[in-house]
């Protein structure tokens, strides 16, 4: 997917939610390579659109009719099922603080939400592939961090201890890759 059609079966989506009677916002956060699509430009696709619930109340009451939307939308382009990415959150849930982030867009119900680029750093240095390697490298020079020291800070305010230890070869990889290749 591109930035045109993430935005497209976004809509979509929200359409599909005001259709069935959903009137109360459902509040989510994108991240991952849509992020990076919508909101820096990068110069490349992505498979899905990684998602965080900023709601756990609403996750519960709201997830099977969103599921339901959601494969509405991929019968109706074709899509592959795992394009609306919600375990993304579920898989990292124990590992990392979500922000509240800013208010992105609004489709019908659908409110989309931003991360600072800061945190979309923190998790892209954690993630520690060659993709996030080149997302880190759109990313740090928007960014106040100038040095390892400050990265390492960033990863403390939004990665867990836990979770750094068990992805230290990733983030090692991408700490090097970002500070002593420069």
């Amino acid at each position: 997917m591109d930035a045109p059609e993430i935005e497209k079966y976004l809509a979509e989506l929200g359409s599909e939610l005001k259709s069935r009677g959903v009137k109360k916002p459902i509040r989510i956060m994108i991240i991952g390579g849509a992020y990076m699509l919508l909101l820096e430009n990068a110069p490349r696709t992505t498979n899905d659109i990684d998602i965080f619930w900023l709601e756990e109340e609403a996750f519960q009451h709201k997830r099977a009719i969103l599921s339901e939307c959601a494969l509405a939308i991929t019968r109706r382009y074709t899509l592959p099922l795992e394009w609306f990415n919600y375990l993304t959150q579920i898989l990292m849930q124990n590992d990392i603080i979500i922000p509240d982030g800013t208010l992105w867009k609004r489709f019908g119900p659908l409110h989309i939400y931003v991360p600072s680029k800061e945190y979309i750093l923190a998790l892209k240095i954690t993630a520690g592939r060659d993709k996030d390697f080149d997302d880190c490298d759109i990313l740090l020079p928007q960014t106040r961090i100038k040095t390892r020291e400050q990265a390492q800070q960033l990863l403390d305010r939004y990665i867990l201890p836990k979770a750094q230890e068990d992805h230290a070869e990733q983030i090692e990889g991408s700490l090097d890759h970002l500070f002593e290749k420069r």
